[in-house]
């Protein structure tokens, strides 16, 4: 017959040692923050510092034959973690003239997503992919075409973001991205 006292040591031990252990575990320092040309003081740390257009984005054609840009716009805290947010959305659509270098080229549309009703923010969404997954309707059928150059683009998109209020200051984020085959 064992006696249980060593096991209870053991046990008062091992929880001793994970109490010791616990405020260490996944603490990350606070970042450190900074300011966003154009934007107020940050006093939530939680509202999106950066923002990106991501790759996921694409043209699709449903069966219809109506054509749609899905557009996922991607927003991360100070500490690079993934976060939701309501403002105001502009997703600028360009016609290519040139390469690069020669801009953006010729802005032929602008979607205005509004993402402070909060009940479409939420259908707009995707936890999958934690990034929110904009259907925007009605793009030109010029993007289905070839570049008039191999070497150019479809088309590129430019996105706006303005989040926040008087209580937490605003934030003005941007990001341009390339579409190509």
């Amino acid at each position: 017959m064992s006696h249980p006292l060593p096991h209870q040591l053991a046990l008062a031990f091992c929880l001793l040692l994970a109490a010791a252990a616990a405020p260490s575990c996944g603490n990350r320092p606070p970042p450190a923050f900074r300011d966003v040309p154009g934007s107020g003081p940050i006093t939530n740390p939680f509202v999106p510092a950066s923002m990106i257009i991501h790759p996921l984005t694409r043209l699709d054609e449903d069966a219809s034959g109506r054509l749609w840009l899905y557009c996922h716009i991607e927003f991360k805290d100070s500490w690079g973690d993934n976060v939701k947010s309501t403002g105001m959305l502009d997703i600028e659509l360009y016609r290519p003239l040139g390469p690069r270098s020669a801009g953006m080229g010729r802005q032929e549309l602008v979607w205005r997503v509004d993402l402070t009703d909060l009940a479409r923010n939420a259908s707009l969404y995707d936890p999958a992919t934690r990034t929110y997954r904009l259907p925007l309707e009605n793009p030109p059928r010029w993007l289905l075409e070839p570049p008039a150059a191999p070497d150019l683009p479809i088309a590129r998109l430019r996105a706006f973001f303005i989040t926040g209020g008087a209580r937490e200051g605003t934030r003005e984020l941007e990001d341009e991205f390339t579409l190509g085959r």
